[in-house]
């Protein structure tokens, strides 16, 4: 396995802090690998935002207005969430559809 060079403790977080360059490195699949609608996911800005929406949905505090949108872009949008899922290759139906089963319960998380 090829190793960061790393010679500073500021190295080692700035690269602990690209999750894009850690998965890369590991030869790790994309989060949403799972949803690819044509066999992989782009790696671009609205794959990272995606996964933005994801973590607020996650971890904000309910009620935040992160949380708040992450909800709304996640379950509610009519555009701008099939939009951002076409752009980078997921098909937008099933992970929409995965995100509600979430959501209600139905299956775990992962």
């Amino acid at each position: 396995m090829r190793r960061f060079p790393l010679n500073t403790l500021e190295d080692m977080i700035a690269a602990s802090l690209d999750p894009r360059a850690m998965r890369k490195e590991f030869g790790l699949p994309h989060p949403l690998h799972k949803f690819a609608a044509n066999g992989g996911v782009q790696d671009n800005a609205y794959a990272d935002a995606i996964l933005e929406f994801l973590n607020d949905e996650t971890w904000a505090e309910p009620g935040s207005p992160s949380h708040r949108a992450a909800t709304w872009f996640l379950f509610e949008s009519e555009r701008a969430f099939f939009f951002a899922c076409s752009e980078c290759g997921i098909d937008a139906d099933r992970f929409r559809e995965h995100l509600r089963k979430c959501q209600a319960g139905e299956v775990a998380a992962d």
